[in-house]
Order: structure tokens, then C-alpha cells, then sequence
């Protein structure tokens, strides 16, 4: 049985990448917020300590800037290239932080870095730095160092969330200088913090949108993370998470490292997919009562009206509890915008979606390719946050590269785990659509046969005698205008659901992973097992971007 709380601490690359905030939520799968924070600046400095002081007020404004709730802590994170002056006074200030990280950038290779130092004390602490970075970026071969300088810089405005220039507001004085560094921030509105040696003030450039996307970024990944699950439906998730996964058998091979690393993944992944599929779940149940309420609401309200006029007209308090119903219709869209249902289902679905598949492409030893800043899996800012909640959960792992030996009980694995139970899945999914769908133009279409048939004999009098009205004559007027109101809210239940549509997604996914799963049982090594789950997972996230698209427009809304 898999160990939730063991994530070998002595991994260098757990201690580095996730740090102290990390390991501690990872128990729970609550994700922190990472803020990357950049620094562009001098190198030489008149007072480094004033500097270093005007830095801390930065980090201050910063944490006033992205308050996070106490399920969510604040990471931060120094994106620096090392350099001698401001680069490694902020390093200094960000790793004096508790859980902070390090992300070096290289202007070149380091051998030829560490000669751009002139002293040895200076290279020395250049290797010291450089040794505690949970990520290390190097330019690619440019033909003169400046070129270098020039990529690290702006590789360093394009990664950070916020970039700090130490600049005394003079034009450079070569390529890949400061002002071009924060020309370049300015001109991709990257949020700014100019700090002007021997000037006590800040002088930010923040930006409103900018500001505010980090902030509703923030604000979401805490409410994600606040979300209270029960201890023991917690663990009763996991152990039947791990069972899906094979994990849970209790007579193993002796010594079977294969096996033992998938153990170590699912402790560090599948705690946060709990979190996000038993939140996912549960939202997703109180949206379906909130909008088949909606649906029944406003076919009961008419059907109140209609009964009241035909049976007991003077019964005028009988439409009280029309008035009743119109105004719970009126809260609806209250309620759903202060409990944001929809939305937060539809995001927790697919970042546990995303997880799931992390989980299968850590053991092939490949990544996500969505997950870079340049490519993301979605372009929506709002909901923006999931993109920075996965690449913070799969920022530490370890790519484990297995030996020729090992390459078929893995895709054995991937091929029964990920991409077989997917396919069954898929496979029900379509079913239980394809039922859905049939049963409502069933249900739509008696309806209308039944509308047809009273109109057809009120029309023809029946139950009419003279000027009086029978039972009959009244029955046959409520259920002309109340099937109608019904098969409305059936109509409504149905476009809602997309099941055609979805019947058919999940039938054409099944078929494609069928394909798939047939390619990875006979792959022969490693690069051709890769490369097929990387084939897998563009398309399920392709999938899950369909899902998401669609679903996400279908919410509550008010009927009239």
C-alpha cells in the first residue's frame, strides 16, 4: 500500500522543487500559490544594503498585493540569472523566505558564466546559489555573450509573474542591458517594481489587468484549497484510487522497482486528484439539483396558474404559490452567482482530468507539453489558475528513466491503467449519454403526441355541454397548457446536458484509445513508449478541452 505522507525527503529534487509549503499541504493535495518574482539590475552597487532593504519592501507590497487564505500558502519564487549585484541580493531575500524557491537563468554554460566573475569569493557564491535552484534554464548557443545576456533577460521577464528592476533609470550600456530589459517588461506588460538606487521609494507599475488576473488566480486556487473533505471520505478516495491504479495488492514481487515507482508518484499525485475529484463530484451533483429545480420550477408555476383558473377560479390565494416559485426562479441566478457551481465544477473536472494523466505520463519519464507558459491548455484568464496549480504540482517530480528491461511491464501498465480503463470509461460514458438522449426525445415526443391529442379533443368539444364546462373539458384545457410547459423543461434538460453530443464525443474517444492502446502494447523501447503516451495525453486534454468549452456556457439560467 502506498505511503501518502512518505514523499522521500531526501530526494534532492523534492526538497529543492516543492519546498517546506508543499510537503506540508501535499498531505491533503491543498496546492499553494507560487509567485515568480524577477529581477533585472546592476551589477555594481554604490550601497548593496539600502538596495537589499528597498527589496524587502518590494516583497511586503507583494504579499499585500496576493493575500492568500490560511488553506493557501504563499510561495515565492526568485527567477534570476545569478549575476553579481541586484540578481543575487534578490535570491538572497526570496530564499530567507519559509518553502521559497530558486529558478536560475544562464546567460551561457556556466564554466564560461563563472569567467564573467572577477573575484573568487564572487564565483564561489555563484556555485553556491546555483547549487540550491529547483530549476536551472540555459540560453541556447548565441554568437556574442551580449546575445546571451540579451535571451536571460528576457527569458527572465517572460517567467516571472512580477519583475523588479534595480536600474538608476540610465539608457544601457550594451545589449541585453537593464533599460532594455524593462523596455521589453513594459512592452509585455509584465507587472513592474522599479527600485532607483539611493531612492527609499518604490515606484511600481503594477497594471490593473495584469494585477488582477494574479490576484482572481490567487483567490481561486484558495477556495479550491478550502474546500473541506472529510478525513475519512478522503481516505476511503484515495485507497480507491490506488486500487484503479493497481496499487493496492498486498503480495508483490520482491525488489520490483517498477512497481516501487509507481508507489513513489502516487503519493506525491494522487492526493491532489483526490481533492479535485471529490470537490469536482460533489459540485457537480448540487448543480444538476440546482438546475433540475430551475426546470421543475417553471413547469410547476404554470401548471399552478392553469389548474387554479380551471378548478377553482375564485381560489385566487392558490396563486400565491405561483408568486412563491417565480420568486425562488428570481434567486437562482443569485445563488448560483454567489456559489459559482458551474464554473468551479467544470474547473476542478478538468484539472483532475489533467492530474490523472500526470500521474500515467511521470512513469513514461514524459511531461505535459501544456504545461509551459508559452502553451497553455486553454486561453481563458479566468480560470487561468489551473495552469499555475499544475505546473506547482508537477514542478518537483523526478524523470525516471527506466532500462530496456523495464519498458514492458510499463507500457503493460499504461496500456491497462491509463489507456484501457480510459477507453471503458469512455465507453460507458457514450452509453449513458446515448440512454439519456433516447429516453428524453422519448419523453418529449409523448408529450407532444399527448398535447396533440387534448387540443385535438377540446377542439372537438369534448366534455363541453352548451355554455357549461365538465371536469373533462377543464382537464383537457390544464393538460393542453401544462405538457407543453413540461415538455419545455424536458427540452431544457436535455440541451443542458449536450447528451447527443457528448454520446458521440465519448464513442469517438473510446475508438481513437482503442487505436492507441493497440500502439503502446507493441512498442519496443522506451522513446516509442513516450512517444505514444505523449500522443494519449494531446489527446485526451484535446478531449477535455471539447468537454470543457462546451459545458462551461451550459449554466443556470433564469425561466420565463
Amino acid at each position: 500500500m502506498v505511503s501518502l505522507t512518505n514523499t522521500d525527503p531526501s530526494s534532492p529534487d523534492t526538497a529543492a522543487a516543492h519546498g517546506s509549503a508543499l510537503r506540508a499541504s501535499e498531505e491533503i493535495g491543498r496546492i499553494p500559490f507560487v509567485l515568480r518574482i524577477g529581477i533585472t539590475g546592476h551589477r555594481t552597487l554604490s550601497d548593496p544594503d539600502a538596495v537589499a532593504g528597498s527589496l524587502r519592501d518590494a516583497l511586503r507590497l507583494l504579499r499585500q498585493k496576493f493575500p492568500t487564505g490560511p488553506a493557501t500558502p504563499l510561495v515565492l519564487v526568485a527567477v534570476s540569472a545569478l549575476a553579481e549585484g541586484a540578481d543575487r541580493l534578490l535570491a538572497d531575500q526570496v530564499l530567507a523566505e519559509p518553502g521559497a524557491r530558486l529558478e536560475a537563468v544562464l546567460p551561457m554554460p556556466r564554466a564560461g558564466y563563472l569567467r564573467d566573475f572577477k573575484t573568487a569569493a564572487s564565483r564561489r557564491e555563484f556555485n553556491q546559489l546555483l547549487a540550491r535552484a529547483s530549476r536551472v534554464s540555459q540560453a541556447p548557443p548565441r554568437e556574442t555573450k551580449e546575445a546571451g545576456y540579451e535571451w536571460a533577460g528576457r527569458h527572465v521577464a517572460d517567467r516571472c509573474d512580477v519583475l523588479i528592476a534595480v536600474w538608476d533609470g540610465l539608457p544601457g550600456k550594451g545589449r541585453g542591458g537593464t533599460k532594455e530589459i524593462v523596455d521589453y517588461a513594459r512592452e509585455r506588460q509584465v507587472p513592474l517594481i522599479w527600485i532607483r538606487p539611493g531612492d527609499a521609494d518604490l515606484h511600481p507599475e503594477l497594471g490593473v489587468e495584469a494585477v488582477s488576473l494574479l490576484q482572481d488566480a490567487a483567490r481561486d486556487l484558495d477556495r479550491f484549497n478550502a474546500g473541506r473533505i472529510p478525513e475519512r471520505v478522503f481516505e476511503s478516495q484515495v485507497a480507491s484510487q490506488l486500487s484503479r491504479l493497481g496499487l493496492d495488492a498486498l503480495e508483490r514481487p520482491a525488489q520490483n522497482s517498477f512497481l516501487g515507482y509507481c508507489d513513489e508518484v502516487a503519493a506525491r499525485l494522487v492526493p491532489f486528484f483526490v481533492r479535485a475529484d471529490v470537490q469536482a463530484l460533489r459540485l457537480q451533483r448540487r448543480f444538476r439539483v440546482l438546475s433540475m429545480s430551475t426546470f421543475t420550477m417553471a413547469a410547476l408555476a404554470v401548471a399552478i396558474v392553469a389548474v387554479q383558473v380551471s378548478f377553482w377560479p375564485a381560489a385566487n390565494w392558490i396563486v400565491g404559490f405561483e408568486v412563491l416559485l417565480l420568486l425562488l426562479l428570481l434567486a437562482i441566478p443569485l445563488l448560483r452567482d454567489r456559489l459559482q457551481l458551474h464554473e468551479r465544477w467544470t474547473s476542478y473536472r478538468f484539472l483532475a482530468e489533467r492530474l490523472r494523466s500526470a500521474y500515467f505520463l511521470a512513469l513514461a519519464g514524459t511531461t505535459d507539453r501544456a504545461h509551459s507558459r508559452s502553451e497553455s491548455s486553454f486561453s481563458d484568464p479566468s480560470v487561468a489558475w489551473i495552469e499555475r496549480a499544475l505546473a506547482e504540482i508537477t514542478a518537483g517530480r523526478r524523470h525516471e528513466r527506466f532500462a530496456a528491461v523495464e519498458v514492458e511491464p510499463l507500457h503493460d501498465y499504461l496500456s491497462k491503467y491509463w489507456i484501457g480503463d480510459q477507453a471503458c470509461y469512455h465507453h460507458k460514458a457514450s452509453m449513458r449519454h446515448e440512454k439519456w438522449d433516447n429516453w428524453l426525445r422519448r419523453a418529449t415526443l409523448a408529450l407532444f403526441g399527448i398535447t396533440l391529442v387534448s387540443a385535438v379533443l377540446h377542439l372537438a368539444g369534448a366534455g363541453s355541454h352548451g355554455a357549461d364546462r365538465s371536469t373533462l373539458a377543464a382537464t383537457l384545457i390544464v393538460v393542453s397548457i401544462c405538457v407543453p410547459a413540461i415538455g419545455a423543461a424536458v427540452h431544457g434538460v436535455q440541451t443542458q446536458g449536450e447528451y447527443r453530443r457528448h454520446s458521440r464525443r465519448f464513442g469517438r474517444m473510446e475508438t481513437l484509445l482503442r487505436q492507441l492502446r493497440k500502439q503502446m502494447e507493441s512498442a519496443q523501447d522506451l522513446a516509442h513508449v513516450q512517444l505514444i503516451a505523449t500522443e494519449v495525453e494531446r489527446t485526451m486534454r484535446e478531449e477535455a478541452n471539447d468537454w470543457f468549452g462546451v459545458m462551461r456556457f451550459h449554466d443556470v439560467e433564469l425561466i420565463t
